[in-house]
């Protein structure tokens, strides 16, 4: 099953960095693991964007075969695991 979540784009300028939301549309059957990630909000701060410190952040892990990629995402975990769980039933349980 599909869901689309806002994941936190960070492009990279060399001496500046452009910060912007892309919707992803990811497998939940990849999802490995979700946890809160209070540290991007330090990291946009710190880096003078102003605009998403609003925002709660995830850590959402994702199992691509033979490596784990790893997606910052808007919205808590509880958020996220609700909308993967909402539409598959047993996520995460095994």
């Amino acid at each position: 099953m599909l869901v689309e979540i806002r994941k936190l784009k960070i492009t990279n300028e060399g001496y500046h960095r452009e910060f912007s939301l892309d919707k992803i549309y990811i497998n939940s059957n990849s999802v490995v693991s979700i946890v809160d990630y209070d540290n991007a909000r330090d990291f946009l701060l710190q880096e003078g964007c102003e605009k998403f410190l609003s925002k709660n952040f995830s850590l959402v892990k994702i199992n691509e075969g033979s490596r784990v990629d790893e997606i910052i995402a808007i919205g808590s975990a509880e958020e996220l695991y609700s909308s993967f769980n909402s539409r598959d039933k047993g996520l995460l349980n095994g």
